[in-house]
């Protein structure tokens, strides 16, 4: 039975939609403590999915948009 080999352009196009807190924390950046401090604050979105919480690209966009300074503005 042959054996396919995947490059690395071909894992990046079979990233799951939804993302366990550790894949997203990987991918955003943003720290997993965080992750799960902000879906405790029901501030960000997410599937409860058994034990595991799901979250998907765009909930960390929203949140991104609804919570960004932007550049000019005094922070208060």
């Amino acid at each position: 039975m042959a054996v396919k080999k995947t490059n690395q352009k071909e894992k990046a196009d079979t990233l799951p939609m939804l993302k366990t807190v550790e894949q997203m924390s990987k991918v955003s950046g943003i720290g997993e403590n965080k992750l799960r401090d902000l879906m405790e604050k029901r501030e960000l979105e997410f599937i409860q999915n058994g034990n595991r919480r799901l979250i998907a690209d765009v909930a960390i966009w929203d949140w991104y948009e609804r919570t960004k300074v932007t550049a000019g503005r005094e922070i208060e």
